[in-house]
């Protein structure tokens, strides 16, 4: 087996302990059990995922397990009927056969279905019937089922819920049914039967005998965070949260699996390997002793996280249930690691070194790896390298630094996406011009010129975001006519408005002095990838924040009446600009914040992409980077992350939405649209590091214990040794 590396074997660690009885109750607490190391690491095969057939061609797999030796059972809800049928297969699960259990349901009933195998191999299924007073279950597979015309009162008024237990012969036939009772009204969403006892999970954790069905809570003092099975042992297995962490209780130990993410799926016995498998939050795990195995992660998969939520192995691999966003529907997916001949070999895997993550983004590299392109895109994530020192209160190690490093070591990716792109990285030669890559699909003249040009360093396109918001300091027009306005335009508006009226609203000396630091070129300015500090108008920005009280105030200032001069504008979508106009109540002017080049509105980029210039396939990183923008697996385009897309065409479609919804006058959506469109200048991306410098260095003088001039020249001498140091 491979190893990982070893700051990923301290993440699996117990992290309490737990006393388990099968009769009733489970106490986790730290003080019954020792810590007990563990380790992790990953899988010596490579696997893959093939989708397997379905009984018809379209529904949704509601649950699906072994049933006796080769054979397996899957219950299925066709588009057509909400009412489940029950079918058996082989381990190929490339025949179906309807079989007839002899359970009937309760007419007009939603149903859902969920198996379980205790450590026998018995088969057991716990169904869920949700009636609503006689009114036929609505079905949300029907495409002509209309969602705005369904009468959603009264078929919630009425709901009742009512629970069974079928216990199954191998054959496939429910030999015995236990009715349960004492639970709260909610679909049972894992299931598990251990020890005699059944365990259900419906938001809260139920145990039940088996005789009587009399169900009683079952207490976790931290929590249950979902995801329940049993071991090959008759181990009960049970997913858990603290607060903190996340964990997984097995018999009478306790794991941390932060690493992988919360088990989302049902827990089963790992067959010849493994003590139990489960599918994480990122990935499939099996856990043996003390040992975690990841055995694929999602992403590489072609698997959006939590998408798998079920998992038990066969004679061919593990079968996972995996829900499909597009159909909203389940199916069935073989985990092997035997690449099927019409596969296409040697697929091209490109490594993405991710500092910053969204789970749209995760979602869309999953999306793509899974498009059909024979390119895999294998996610780094660095910031599990992030290690704070609370006493410190310092980083001991960052995934910045081993970014840097493993671009030293010649180790690093082949992408990057950053929330804002290193801009020293940009004057050392590290990342690929994007506009030499580009192609007729995705060309220059296709983007947003003013994000191309935010985006530029010296003539160069070294990173693109997947969407933007623009940041401005807003500012009724009878006080300041001023767009993108200077420091001195700004004290000047200032001066002049009225007696008594706060500056800004939830300020501090500290918080103003951030912000300006964040949007504002003034004092602090980057020039061929160098920071730099110009120390008369630190001094000057330093003054203009003494004057704030120390902390904030608390109060809130309207602007509407005058109370407040200026407000910290961030626009996402068209609806913040009538946010704002809605507040002031009369003309504003989007001042932008004080720049020396009159560029004061300010683009914040999300989720900056990169090619490396050492990346092994430039041309298939293209081929990525294309992806977030154009074509049918684009999941990122067309502001679908809630901010204004990059893309002229996809822009230009919600202005015309945002002028045929009646919200703006004319000249309000001019004026948008032209904040929008004139903001060229990025947010600084000051390195944390520089900030600390500025904030410790503005403290003494904020506090009266030197003057501006000599806070600003002691932060210019550290800022410089710091920046010399750095290059």
């Amino acid at each position: 087996m491979k190893r990982i590396s070893a700051f990923i074997l301290s993440l699996i660690m117990v992290f309490s302990a737990v006393s388990c009885d099968r009769t009733g109750t489970s106490s986790v607490t730290s003080e019954t059990i020792s810590a007990l190391k563990a380790e992790v690491i990953k899988s010596d095969k490579n696997h893959y995922l093939n989708e397997l057939p379905l009984p018809e061609k379209s529904g949704s797999v509601l649950s699906s397990a072994p049933i006796d030796s080769g054979k397996y059972i899957v219950a299925f809800r066709s588009i057509e009927n909400v009412v489940p049928g029950f079918y058996t297969t082989d381990a190929d699960f490339s025949e179906y056969i309807l079989c007839d259990t002899g359970i009937e349901f309760r007419e007009n009933a939603e149903i859902s279905v969920r198996f379980a195998c205790a450590a026998d191999g018995t088969l057991y299924a716990a169904v869920t019937e949700i009636t609503h007073g006689g009114i036929p279950p609505y079905n949300y597979l029907a495409s002509e089922q209309n969602a705005e015309d369904f009468d959603w009162n009264t078929y919630e008024a009425n709901t009742e819920y009512y629970y069974s237990v079928y216990k199954f012969s191998s054959a496939g036939k429910a030999v015995s049914k236990t009715e349960i009772t004492g639970m709260d009204d909610n679909e049972i969403r894992d299931f598990a039967v251990c020890g005699g006892k059944l365990y259900l999970y419906c938001g809260v954790m139920y145990t039940a005998d088996e005789t009587n069905g009399q169900a009683e809570e079952y207490q976790l003092s931290d929590g249950v965070a979902g995801g329940i099975g049993v071991t090959a042992g008759d181990d009960f297995v049970c997913g858990i949260y603290n607060g903190t962490d996340v964990g997984i209780m097995a018999g009478d130990k306790v794991f941390s699996v932060a690493y992988s993410g919360e088990p989302v799926s049902h827990i089963s016995s790992g067959g010849n390997e493994f003590d139990f498998v489960f599918a994480g939050k990122t990935g499939i795990y099996g856990l043996s002793g003390n040992t975690m195995t990841e055995i694929a992660v999602n992403v590489n998969l072609g698997i959006n996280e939590g998408a798998a939520t079920d998992i038990f192995p066969t004679e061919n691999g593990y079968i996972l249930r995996i829900f499909d966003q597009t159909s909203l529907c389940y199916r069935l997916c073989l985990l092997t690691d035997i690449l099927e001949e019409t596969a296409p070999h040697e697929p091209v895997t490109l490594k993405l070194g991710v500092l910053y993550q969204t789970e749209d983004f995760s979602n869309h590299v999953a999306s793509f790896n899974r498009s059909g392109k024979n390119i895999i895109i294998e996610p780094i994530y660095y910031n599990e390298y992030d290690v704070y020192d609370k006493e410190k209160d310092e980083y001991v190690s960052t995934g910045t630094d081993q970014f840097a490093m493993d671009l030293i070591t010649g180790d690093g990716p082949d992408l990057t996406v950053f929330m804002n792109t290193s801009l020293d990285l940009k004057g050392k030669g590290a990342f690929a011009d994007m506009y030499d890559l580009m192609d007729e699909e995705l060309s220059r003249d296709m983007f947003m010129p003013n994000v191309l040009k935010a985006c530029e360093y010296e003539g160069k396109l070294y990173s693109l975001p997947t969407s933007f918001s623009v940041r401005s300091m807003a500012v009724k027009t009878k006080f300041s006519s001023v767009e993108d306005q200077t420091f001195e335009d700004m004290l000047a508006t200032v001066e002049n408005a009225p007696a008594g009226m706060a500056v800004l609203n939830c300020a501090s000396k500290m918080n103003v002095l951030t912000d300006y630091l964040s949007f504002s070129d003034f004092a602090v300015s980057c020039k061929d990838g160098k920071f730099s500090v110009n120390t008369g108008n630190m001094e000057k920005l330093l003054e203009f924040c003494n004057r704030f009280p120390e902390t904030e105030s608390g109060e809130w200032y309207d602007a509407g009446r005058d109370e407040v001069l200026f407000a910290d504008f961030a626009a996402e979508r068209f609806s913040d600009f009538r946010t704002y106009y809605d507040m002031f109540a009369e003309p504003v002017t989007f001042a932008g914040y004080p720049s020396e080049n009159a560029e004061g509105n300010v683009i914040f980029m999300t989720c900056n992409v990169s090619v490396m210039e050492k990346c092994s396939d430039k041309d298939a990183a293209w081929e990525f980077v294309k992806s977030m923008y154009i074509g049918n697996n684009s999941s990122l385009a067309m502001g679908r992350n809630m901010e204004f897309p990059i893309l002229n065409e996809d822009f230009q479609q919600l202005v015309k939405m945002a002028e045929s919804n009646g919200n703006f006058t004319k000249e309000e959506l001019e004026q948008a649209v032209g904040v929008i469109m004139n903001a060229v200048r990025p947010t600084s991306g000051l390195p944390h590091d520089l900030y600390c410098i500025i904030t410790e260095e503005a403290q003494p003088y904020f506090a009266g214990e030197c003057t501006a001039e000599e806070a600003a020249s002691y932060i210019r001498n550290r800022t410089d040794i710091y920046i010399s140091e750095n290059e």
